[in-house]
């Protein structure tokens, strides 16, 4: 590749301004939140189909590996340029471009912040559930490509449940469009769902429309905890058969409860136990008063040692906040995090849990779970220290046991990170060669000359 030919045709395409290739201004898009770190040759920043098209035809002819990146806050490297390459970066392509209220779909490009479009339906009556911890920064683009998930999924499912059309960029440059508006469309491949959670691989989005809902008009939370974990295990589990089961459903073990009552400080909440839930009723203010007094009647049937219902926002608020803790405040337990976000059939939650307690043990790692317990997605931190050599070398055994034992349980080994390149490794315990070559095979239909972020997910 002749570096200064194709910066050339960049800047002709779209203007120097739109143009990086100076080693500083590189250096932001060579890692994403898995800390690792790739340069990339160029980063270029498109406004539309027609311009990404054209990206990948200079790249088609250069051979010139190619990755997509939002806001470079996943946490499996997939927007991490492993291959050199072109970054296309979506951060100019961030507007609501149609907002359909009559089908209530909403159509945007792929770089705008979930938390925006949030508070844009919100300020019209609207709801856009999927609500990944990073909703504040994190983009719909990134979302689609590694389909996030949240603390809402228990009840409204996860980014792939509102993805009804794309507008996308395949390897060849060619600009497809899957889906429609219509509720009911079996017309061929499913396309648009077989692209939500590619992780780039496949094409770059320019356009995506996806389904809102009404707002619920109200919400509460309780908190609960139980210091013994089969009574808090078998009580969250009679939650989720209620016909009115909880909009959230959280979960943290000892060890992240430990961490949050001792990093966070409140006047309201005497966090303690073994097994907590934070779990959430929505709808209107009758259905949540009668929800949460169903679900209190119940947990108190468990013997928990802490029941507590919000009363007003600041209490929820604080609630949340806990909540939100967790990850800061483990950083108590060390300096490097081994995050993993399996998930098991819920069934599975406790035997999973004691199984990485086993393995905790065995390696001499401490290893944190907290969740979504409402779809059996566990965040297993693994916390180590990065001078300790032997210790992170015991952290890594401790992975790959954890994943091991997931994959037994009819687990699998990401619930909502995606693969990228930290997971890649252990697709051969979850699928034989045969399935692995039918997906390489679908990447070869999208993408001849793998130029579409290669080396992620099984390469």
């Amino acid at each position: 590749m002749e570096k200064n030919i194709v910066c050339a045709e960049f800047k002709n395409l779209l203007g120097k301004d739109r143009v990086l290739s100076d080693k500083e201004e590189l250096l932001c898009y060579s890692y994403d939140a898995a800390i690792k770190e790739s340069m990339p040759d160029f980063v270029v920043f498109p406004l539309n189909a027609i311009e990404i098209s054209a990206i990948v035809k200079i790249c088609k002819k250069h051979n010139i590996p190619i990755t997509g990146r939002g806001a470079g806050s996943g946490f499996s490297g997939g927007s991490v340029p492993i291959k050199g390459g072109t970054v296309v970066s979506f951060a100019k392509m961030n507007n609501v471009l149609e907002l359909d209220e009559e089908n209530m779909f909403v159509t945007v490009e792929p770089g705008i912040i979930n938390g925006d479009l949030k508070n844009y339906l919100d300020e019209k009556g609207y709801f856009y559930p999927p609500d990944p911890a990073s909703f504040e920064f994190c983009t719909i683009g990134g979302n689609v490509a590694e389909c996030a998930g949240g603390p809402k999924a228990v009840k409204y499912g996860v980014t792939k449940n509102y993805v009804y059309k794309l507008e996308v960029i395949t390897g060849d440059g060619e600009i497809i469009n899957t889906g429609s508006k219509a509720i009911k469309d079996v017309a061929g491949y499913n396309l648009t769902q077989l692209l939500v959670g590619s992780e780039g691989t496949l094409g770059l989005f320019s356009k995506i429309t996806l389904k809102f809902l009404s707002k619920p008009a109200y919400s509460n939370l309780l908190i609960v905890s139980f210091d013994d974990v089969n009574n808090g295990f078998t009580a969250a589990l009679t939650l989720l058969k209620l016909n009115n089961r909880p909009s959230m459903l959280e979960f943290m073990d000892n060890s992240s409860i430990n961490a949050v009552k001792n990093y966070f400080k409140s006047s309201l909440l005497d966090i303690k136990g073994d097994f907590l839930f934070i779990i959430e009723a929505d709808g209107t203010l009758e259905e949540v008063n009668s929800s949460i007094n169903l679900y209190k009647d119940i947990l108190n049937k468990f013997s928990p040692i802490l029941l507590f219902a919000a009363g007003n926002d600041a209490e929820r608020s604080e609630i949340m906040n806990a909540r939100k803790a967790i990850s800061p405040s483990l950083r108590t337990f060390g300096d490097l995090k081994i995050n993993n976000d399996i998930a098991v059939p819920i069934n599975k939650i406790i035997e999973i849990l004691t199984a990485i307690k086993n393995i905790s043990d065995k390696y001499k790692v401490p290893i944190i779970n907290f969740g979504h317990f409402g779809d059996g997605n566990i965040h297993v931190n693994i916390m180590l220290n990065k001078s300790d050599s032997e210790m992170v070398d015991r952290g890594e055994e401790a992975k790959y046991e954890v994943i091991k034992k997931t994959i037994e349980l009819g687990g699998t080994i990401s619930g909502e990170h995606g693969i990228g390149i930290i997971k890649k490794e252990f697709m051969k315990l979850k699928f034989d060669d045969y399935y692995i070559n039918l997906m390489r095979n679908i990447k070869k239909s999208f993408d001849p000359d793998n130029i579409l972020n290669p080396g992620k997910i099984f390469d």
